[in-house]
């Protein structure tokens, strides 16, 4: 990916840009740099985005999701999700990067905006629901349909408990680490940190990740089943039989 893109001085001029409030304008500037040829960047959730982006900027997670559904609403990003991320498109990138050489560039990774059925509406998130999650709001039908979380994972020492893992979450990690009991495992994580109280990560998704790999790595978690009751009792007669049994003379 190049190192930055071009900006026209026209932009001066853009009546978009100076609705703009002063921080999403901030954030459309600083954004603008980091986008592929076709002016496209996705992101894990706005954690993310905000440690790539503007990791010295003191804004809260809830005031970016503010910042991008006014670009979205003004019409200067198309903000929408992309296999699994939070993914922003610029309008009308391409005119304004003339002498853009996008065969140096490897094609962009992230779906256009509108190119399948899940991407293709209008989405904004909720900053005041938890975890954040990206909405698609239908016209027509006047309502809202939750589409991917975009919250990152936590902690929670009050409680004891893990926050906004998503089902996907759970999916990924039983296909990546068969021998874990995941639930078992995330129970032992929990009761790590609660006796560590000095150990609060700051990237609970690789802690977990982290976790699970050593688990894996050992054996993992996922207890063979045991017999019980009269089958329990008849097997290990039978063990004891099959010890105590004369060797046959060779």
């Amino acid at each position: 990916m190049a190192r930055g893109r071009m900006m026209d001085k026209r932009i001066s001029l853009s009546k978009k840009i100076a609705r703009c409030s002063e921080g999403s304008r901030n954030l459309w500037f600083m954004v603008y740099p980091h986008v592929d040829r076709d002016g496209r960047i996705a992101f894990d959730d706005l954690e993310d985005l905000k440690t790539e982006v503007m990791p010295y900027f003191e804004w809260t997670i809830q005031r970016i999701a503010i910042y991008l559904n006014e670009l979205a609403d003004i019409g200067l990003i198309n903000l929408y999700p992309s296999k699994g991320k939070i993914a922003i498109e610029m309008v009308r990138f391409e005119d304004f990067q003339k002498g853009l050489h996008r065969e140096r560039e490897a094609p962009s990774e992230v779906e256009a905006y509108g190119a399948t059925p899940e991407n293709s509406g209008i989405f904004r998130i909720n900053p005041e629901k938890s975890p954040l999650s990206l909405s698609l709001s239908l016209r027509k039908e006047g309502r809202k349909k939750d589409i991917v979380v975009v919250g990152r994972i936590d902690f929670d020492m009050n409680t004891g408990t893990f926050l906004n893992i998503a089902e996907r979450d759970i999916e990924i990690w039983k296909k990546a680490y068969p021998a874990c009991n995941i639930k078992l495992c995330l129970s032992q994580m929990a009761a790590w940190l609660m006796a560590n109280p000095t150990k609060l990560k700051k990237n609970y998704k690789r802690f977990i990740v982290n976790w699970l790999t050593r688990e894996q790595q050992r054996g993992g978690s996922r207890a063979p089943e045991t017999p019980v009751g009269d089958d329990w009792a008849a097997k290990k007669t039978a063990e004891m039989e099959n010890k105590n049994a004369p060797k046959a003379k060779t």
